[in-house]
């Protein structure tokens, strides 16, 4: 293996590492009432947010790929769009539970700036996620499946609260 190969897949994993926690810090400031639901949902019930995003984003992950495996090019771009839908879901409810773990991490400026307890937990979770084996096959998958379930949860009960 040469270096340009080492360096390729560093800085791969690096913007990987980069982008995902950028999602999360986006997910905070564009729908801040969400993450906030999600990281409850976190702290009240996480195994039942897993199960439910595991029902609901395997089933979505799945039916997006069957669309995308065939058909003419624009129904496989809608069966791609499902995908990237559902993930985009995943990503958003587990900005909650960065923000879960965050809280954790107490700071002085978090009254001034409470994005930085997202940023702190995806930095966090971000670490878990790319470490090899443990964290691509388990802490990943388990982290935006129970994002999907947190979120839909969140959703759930935000629209609960507005119509009392």
């Amino acid at each position: 293996m040469i270096m340009a190969d080492v360096l390729l897949w560093t800085f791969v994993i690096l913007g990987f590492f980069v982008i995902t926690i950028a999602y999360w810090v986006a997910a905070v400031g564009l729908a801040p009432e969400l993450v906030e639901q999600s990281c409850e949902r976190f702290g009240n019930s996480p195994w039942k947010s897993f199960l439910i995003g595991a029902a609901i984003g395997v089933p979505g992950m799945g039916i997006g790929l069957a669309i995308a495996n065939g058909g003419p090019p624009a129904i496989k771009v809608f069966g791609i769009l499902i995908v990237l839908l559902v993930f985009l879901l995943g990503l958003c409810g587990s900005a909650g539970l960065c923000l879960r773990i965050g809280k954790g991490l107490v700071n002085p400026l978090d009254e001034a700036q409470p994005w930085l307890r997202v940023k702190r937990g995806g930095i966090v979770l971000g670490l878990m996620i790319i470490f090899p084996v443990l964290g691509w096959f388990f802490v990943l998958p388990v982290a935006i499946l129970s994002g999907i379930g947190a979120a839909f949860l969140g959703w759930r009960d935000g629209k609960k609260a507005q119509a009392e």
